[in-house]
């Protein structure tokens, strides 16, 4: 299986109370319209990583079934979560982000802290995340600090298996930023051993569009 490739470049760093941009968007602008995702390394600010890594590796877990698609463990309540959307919701950030991946208007950031574990099944079947109209990109975080196998995040076009890729979660603090759309679609493969797999998954949304004069009247 083809994994995404990685450009070493850090792209941007992500601090308690800005976020820095190192990299021009260009590059990765023809990285993401080839494989429809980036990879990138060490998005945190390495003072504040330390910290969210080990709050995630100690916060409370529930089990969650999500319908017709698999089961995992969600945290709750929403501490590391509730962090990491606040620190994503910076306008630099979505900017570079329009820049690279061309969808424009993007004004949010929500997601949760999840985390699958080894012999109880639990995994994530083919679905692409299009449940609410104002997701526009999808993003992994990996906060894992134990070692495992198995557990790859899988992406392919709808159209064609062969063209699937994966990630899988290896380097604590890196992000995989992921298109959405109907032609494509993801998976999340069991943890086979070790782990948990712990990931803070999630979306960057659009605006909110509000319904123009004269909307749903007959023409």
């Amino acid at each position: 299986m083809r994994h995404f490739t990685e450009n070493p470049e850090r792209p941007f760093s992500i601090g308690a109370a800005q976020t820095e941009l190192f990299a021009d968007p260009a590059p990765w602008a023809a990285a993401f319209a080839g494989q429809r995702a980036i990879v990138c390394r060490d998005i945190f600010d390495a003072a504040l990583f330390p910290r969210l890594l080990t709050a995630a590796s100690t916060t409370q877990f529930r089990d969650d079934y999500v319908v017709e698609l698999g089961t995992r463990a969600v945290e709750e309540p929403q501490r590391v979560g509730g962090t990491i959307n606040v620190l994503l919701q910076r306008p630099n950030l979505f900017r570079w982000l329009e820049a690279v991946t061309g969808r424009t208007g993007l004004a949010g950031a929500e997601g949760r802290l999840v985390q699958t574990r080894s012999g109880g099944g639990d995994a994530l079947e083919w679905h692409n995340d299009l449940q609410q109209v104002r997701r526009a990109l999808g993003v992994t975080i990996s906060f894992t600090d134990t070692i495992y196998t198995g557990g790859l995040f899988e992406m392919r076009r709808v159209d064609d298996p062969a063209s699937a890729r994966c990630f899988d979660h290896a380097r604590a603090g890196t992000a995989l930023i992921f298109d959405l759309g109907n032609d494509i679609e993801h998976r999340v493969h069991p943890v086979a051993s070790g782990g948990p797999r712990r990931v803070f998954t999630g979306w960057f949304m659009r605006e909110v569009m509000l319904p123009t004069a004269g909307a749903g009247t007959a023409a």
